[in-house]
C-alpha cells in the first residue's frame, strides 16, 4: 500500500514539474469552426474525471464543437456543380491515377446526396478541446472511458487522413461493453496534427514531426496523465517513436503499424526481384515527391478545387487499402466524403503536404531519403502490427513472421510483439476496426 501511495506522490510531483515547463503557453482564440468556450460541456460533467489525472478540462484547454458556416457548404455545392473532369484513356481503371467514372460517381453523391451536417452531429458526439502549444492553435478529441482505472492511450494518424480513421474505435475503446474487460479500456486521446483538420496552420517552417512529437508530450502533460501508451499509423508511427525517445519515463507501451515494422516485399519462391521494389516504389510515391519538395505547387489546386482535393486523396485510399477493385468493400462514401470535407472545410489541403517538406528539410537543408526517421533505439517495448495492402504490396506481398521479417524493428525498437495480420491496409481501425483493436488490446494488456 505504502509502495502504491509513494508512487502516486511521486506522479503527482513529476506532473508538477512537467507542468512548470508549460507555464506561459497561453490559449489562442478558437478557429472559425466555432469553439464553445463554457468550463464544462454537459457530457464531460456526466463523466468522473480519471483518477490519474487533472480536472476534465485543464488549465489553458476549452471545449470544441464543430460549426462550419452555411457559407462554406454553399460555395461547395456551387463548386461541385460546376465541375469539369480531366479525360481518361480507355481501359484506364485506376493505374493512372484516380478513376474517372468512381471520381464522378463520388462527385453526385457528394453534391445530392451527402449530408455533413448529420456527420458533424456525429463527430461533435466526441469530447473535442482546442489549446495552445508551442504557438498553435490545437485541436483533440479526448474521450474518458467511465471505467476509473483506464489507461490514457494516444491515438495518432497520418496523411491523408484525420480524425475519422479512428471514429469507428473510440467507442469500444473507452467502453468495452458486452463482457468486455475493464482493464481494456482507455482514455482516449486524438489529436489533429498542426497543419491538420481543426488544427492551426504553422506560420513558420519547421514543424516536422519531431517538434510534433515533442508537442504531444507536453500535450499529454497538461492533461494530467504521469503514464501513457501511445499508437501511431503512417506519419504517427513516427511522431510517436520521437515520444518514446524523448519521454521514455512516461511512455508505458508504443504501438505502430505500418513501414517502420512490416519487413520487406517478398515473392513466392525467394526475394522480390530489385526491379519489382523499384518499380513498385516509383509508381506509389510520386506524391511524396511533389509535397516534399513543392507543396504549394498542388496545394493551391487542392485549395481552389473540391473535386482536385478528392481525386487527390482518393487514389492514396484506393492504393492502401485491402479489397478486390472495389474501394466500398472497405469504406462507405460518407466514409471517405467525411475525411475529404475535414480537409476542404478548414482549407487544410495545401498546410497538411507541407508536414513532407518539413521532415525532408533538416534544419532547412535537403536531406538524402524521402523520410527522415527519428535517430536512436527506443527502449519502450514496443508492439508492431503489419497489414498486407498498407501499401500497394498486391503482387509484393509482406514476408510472414519470421526473423528476417522482424529484423528492421529489432533493430530500432526494443521489439516485445510483431504481428502481420491476414486483412487490412493503411487505414486499419478504420477498415478493419475489430482486427485492429484486437491485436491493439492483446499487446497493451500486460504492458502497463
Amino acid at each position: 500500500m505504502d509502495s502504491r501511495r509513494n508512487k502516486r506522490e511521486a506522479d503527482s510531483q513529476d506532473i508538477s514539474r512537467r507542468s512548470l515547463l508549460l507555464a506561459g503557453t497561453t490559449f489562442a482564440a478558437a478557429s472559425a469552426f466555432g469553439s464553445t468556450a463554457s468550463a464544462q460541456t454537459p457530457q464531460a460533467q456526466q463523466l468522473p474525471p480519471p483518477t490519474n489525472t487533472r480536472p476534465a478540462v485543464a488549465e489553458g484547454v476549452v471545449p470544441f464543437k464543430i460549426q462550419v458556416p452555411d457559407a462554406v457548404l454553399a460555395d461547395l455545392k456551387t463548386r461541385l456543380a460546376q465541375a469539369r473532369f480531366a479525360d481518361e484513356i480507355s481501359d484506364a481503371n485506376w493505374d493512372y491515377g484516380t478513376n474517372l467514372a468512381y471520381l464522378k460517381s463520388l462527385v453526385d453523391y457528394w453534391r445530392d446526396k451527402y449530408d455533413w451536417r448529420a456527420r458533424e452531429r456525429q463527430l461533435n458526439q466526441f469530447d473535442q478541446f482546442k489549446t495552445t502549444i508551442d504557438g498553435v492553435d490545437i485541436h483533440f478529441i479526448h474521450q474518458r472511458s467511465k471505467q476509473p482505472n483506464a489507461r490514457p492511450l494516444l491515438l495518432l494518424n497520418g496523411w491523408p487522413s484525420s480524425i475519422v480513421e479512428y471514429t469507428k474505435v473510440i467507442g469500444p475503446l473507452t467502453d468495452p461493453g458486452n463482457g468486455g474487460l475493464a482493464q481494456d479500456s482507455f482514455h482516449l486521446v486524438i489529436p489533429s496534427m498542426p497543419g491538420y483538420g481543426f488544427s492551426g496552420k504553422p506560420r513558420e517552417r519547421g514543424y516536422d514531426t519531431d517538434r510534433i512529437g515533442r508537442m504531444w508530450v507536453q500535450l499529454m502533460a497538461r492533461l494530467g496523465y504521469p503514464r501513457y501508451a501511445v499508437h501511431g499509423s503512417d506519419w504517427g508511427n513516427l511522431v510517436a517513436t520521437r515520444m518514446a525517445l524523448d519521454d521514455a519515463a512516461h511512455v508505458t507501451a508504443l504501438h505502430l503499424e505500418g513501414f517502420d515494422c512490416v519487413g520487406t516485399p517478398s515473392v513466392s519462391g525467394g526475394a522480390a526481384p530489385k526491379i519489382n521494389a523499384a518499380v513498385n516504389s516509383a509508381h506509389n510515391s510520386g506524391y511524396q515527391d511533389i509535397q516534399s519538395t513543392k507543396p504549394q505547387a498542388v496545394g493551391h489546386a487542392l485549395s481552389d478545387s473540391p473535386v482536385g482535393l478528392a481525386s487527390w486523396i482518393l487514389d492514396k485510399w484506393y492504393t492502401w487499402s485491402d479489397h478486390d477493385g472495389d474501394l466500398e468493400k472497405d469504406y462507405t462514401k460518407d466514409d471517405l466524403l467525411t475525411n475529404i470535407m475535414i480537409y476542404w472545410v478548414t482549407n487544410s489541403g495545401a498546410s497538411s503536404a507541407r508536414l513532407y517538406y518539413e521532415n525532408r528539410h533538416v534544419n532547412g537543408v535537403l536531406a538524402t531519403a524521402m523520410i527522415v526517421r527519428p535517430d536512436g533505439r527506443v527502449t519502450v517495448s514496443t508492439g508492431c502490427g503489419g497489414f498486407p495492402s498498407q501499401y500497394d504490396r498486391r503482387a509484393n506481398p509482406l514476408l510472414a513472421d519470421t526473423p528476417d521479417a522482424r529484423k528492421p524493428a529489432e533493430a530500432r525498437y526494443n521489439l516485445v510483439d510483431f504481428k502481420l495480420l491476414p486483412r487490412g491496409g493503411h487505414f486499419p481501425a478504420l477498415e478493419q476496426p475489430t482486427q485492429w483493436m484486437d491485436h491493439l488490446r492483446a499487446y497493451l494488456h500486460d504492458q502497463r
